[in-house]
């Protein structure tokens, strides 16, 4: 071979890795799944209570539950769903040491998660009284019961980070943490969470999208984009900076969803079809 060839062929085999070098750092790696966004269906609003400072929203037995956040201000209330006038709300006010976080129900209980103080608190949804404290490292944002015949019963708990954190619902000792991301890169700030099924459905703090994300995979599957609610929410009120969109809660009598932020003055009843999402090759070769 003439050395002009050898040489053109050197230089074609560079200027090729350079190019895949560059695809990859543009594109990231082909196994990797960007989430689609799906949309979803306004059915209505109702009043939401401006003063709370919302970290967790839950569905239990007709009334809506909901942890409000802030030292000092920390509380839960309940009212009954959809809300009339006449109803009335029911509560309890946290110590003011205590910055409320996300809450959820298991087994008929309210499992409560605090900001900081690595403990979460077990209270009586009818009376409120305090059933037990539960304890974990670093910090609490959100929690949701995940019931699976096959895998058993967890409450998975945010912190911020872009880990899960898994514990066994009855013994409350952490099982396993799990990672996510999109497309392969990391997804943090989780906050607010829901589990419904295979799923976990999760707010993202300042981010107007909730995350659908895989429960075996860690993926993002798909976002919901409600920009739009964020906007209508902010038509009626100065919101403050912090008036983000966190809270979400599934309603079994209609498979929908319901949607608010913090210091909102409404809460937003959607539709989304999980069921349409399409299986990842990863999540089907577990």
């Amino acid at each position: 071979m003439r050395k002009s060839t050898r040489l053109a062929n050197r230089l074609f085999y560079q200027s090729t890795t350079h190019l895949l070098c560059l695809l990859a750092a543009l594109f990231g790696s082909v196994n990797a799944l960007a989430a689609k966004s799906i949309d979803y269906t306004l059915i209505g609003s109702y009043p939401h209570q401006p003063a709370l400072f919302t970290q967790g929203l839950e569905l239990y037995q007709g009334r809506l539950y909901e942890s409000s956040g802030l030292y000092g201000h920390s509380k839960i209330v309940s009212r009954a769903f959809p809300p009339k006038p006449e109803d009335s709300i029911t509560g309890t006010v946290l110590p003011s040491n205590l910055f409320a976080e996300g809450l959820s129900l298991y087994r008929g209980k309210l499992y409560i998660l605090t900001w900081r103080a690595g403990k979460g608190l077990v209270v009586d949804p009818h009376h409120f009284t305090l059933l037990g404290v539960f304890n974990y490292e670093g910090q609490g944002w959100g929690l949701c019961a995940s019931i699976h015949k096959e895998r058993g019963d967890y409450l998975v708990m945010s912190n911020g980070s872009d880990q899960l954190q898994w514990f066994d619902a009855n013994t409350l000792t952490l099982s396993h943490t799990l990672s996510v991301s999109d497309n392969g890169a990391p997804v943090d700030q989780l906050n607010e969470l829901e589990c419904r099924g295979d799923y976990i459905i999760a707010n993202q703090w300042h981010k107007q999208h909730l995350l659908i994300i895989h429960a075996f995979t860690g993926e993002v599957f798909a976002k919901v984009d409600l920009s739009v609610l964020a906007l209508d929410a902010a038509q009626s009120t100065t919101l403050d900076p912090e008036a983000v969109l966190n809270g979400v809660a599934y309603d079994p009598d209609d498979d929908s969803w319901l949607v608010t932020g913090k210091l909102w003055p409404k809460i937003y009843r959607i539709k989304f079809d999980l069921d349409k999402l399409s299986a990842s090759p990863r999540a089907a070769a577990r």
